[in-house]
């Protein structure tokens, strides 16, 4: 046809064309002509390349798949999860877990890949809900997940409800403790380094967590400190806590832009883990794990 009108919706991502299309073969003969067609964009539709409406049970859909890639410990598709889908989805996971008594405790800072940028390779921060199942202590059945890896970060206190983005200068006014903590991720994509939607999507790969002793928070408890993650006792990662965005503080103010664009609110008592200092280390059944930072404190934990 001459000029189509293509139209796609920002949120579903189906395709609808005005007009007489030809549908071609690969030799480039017509196969048949259709009005006005309408195509998946969102790859649920069991009649591709035909939009059957599964675009209207997305978000419930996606957030099942990715239920069963934990529960069935076994990698999920990438769907390319557009941003306001994919915090919807992420909005499903939390509410699915409080729905079966889970508690909220905190979240988490992470990165990924902006899929604004696929030339050129940038990293842009994201969050994911931390819940108390989620908080492990001694040990973790690794078993139970896909591809784990143990992250060092530092762990914060909330001691004023975080409502709004706060400044830098402000962070100890809102902070009452930090402590060494390791944040187990487990994408449930596997080895994949997905693009920021689907990372959302995913609740930004939060799996498991543990902490140590929480110290009173001071401007120098972090100071020139360093991380480090031991494999039976055998230091395997090491970084300056600088490495947390320059700044570990400036964590807490990152994740308060994003809880603020978001509407959500900490509330005193809460927990936020910083993003990891050091480049994450597979978890491997039998190993025993421990994240240390000198001045601040440890913690251990056994694969099982």
């Amino acid at each position: 046809m001459d000029k189509p009108t293509i139209f796609v919706n920002p949120k579903s991502g189906s395709i609808k064309i005005s007009g007489e299309v030809d549908v071609v073969d690969i030799d480039g003969k017509v196969i048949e002509t259709v009005t006005n067609p309408k195509l998946c964009g969102c790859g649920l539709s069991k009649d591709k390349p035909w939009c059957d409406s599964s675009h209207g049970e997305y978000v419930k859909i996606v957030a099942q798949q990715l239920r069963n890639a934990r529960e069935l410990v076994k990698p999920s598709h990438l769907y390319g999860a557009k941003p306001v889908r994919a915090r919807e989805i992420r909005e499903n996971e939390l509410k699915y877990r409080l729905e079966h008594e889970e508690v909220l405790v905190g979240v988490k800072l992470g990165g990924a890949l902006n899929s604004r940028k696929k030339d050129d390779p940038t990293y842009i921060n994201i969050f994911g809900y931390l819940t108390d199942a989620m908080q492990c202590v001694d040990s973790l059945l690794v078993a139970s997940l896909i591809y784990p890896r143990a992250e060092a970060e530092v762990v914060f206190k909330v001691g004023k409800e975080i409502s709004t983005e706060i400044h830098p200068s402000e962070v100890l006014d809102y902070i009452s403790h930090v402590a060494a903590g390791m944040e187990i991720l487990d994408y449930r994509f596997g080895q994949v380094e997905a693009y920021a939607e689907d990372c959302i999507a995913d609740n930004a790969g939060a799996a498991a967590f543990a902490y140590g002793a929480w110290v009173a928070a001071h401007q120098e408890n972090l100071d020139a400190l360093t991380a480090e993650v031991f494999v039976n006792g055998i230091l395997t990662e090491s970084a300056p806590l600088t490495a947390i965005q320059g700044n570990p503080w400036m964590a807490v103010v990152e994740v308060s832009k994003l809880l603020a664009a978001t509407g959500v609110k900490l509330v005193a008592g809460s927990i936020i883990f910083s993003g990891s200092a050091t480049i994450g280390v597979q978890m491997v059944a039998g190993n025993n794990y421990r994240v240390e930072i000198k001045g601040l404190g440890s913690v251990d934990i056994k694969a099982s």
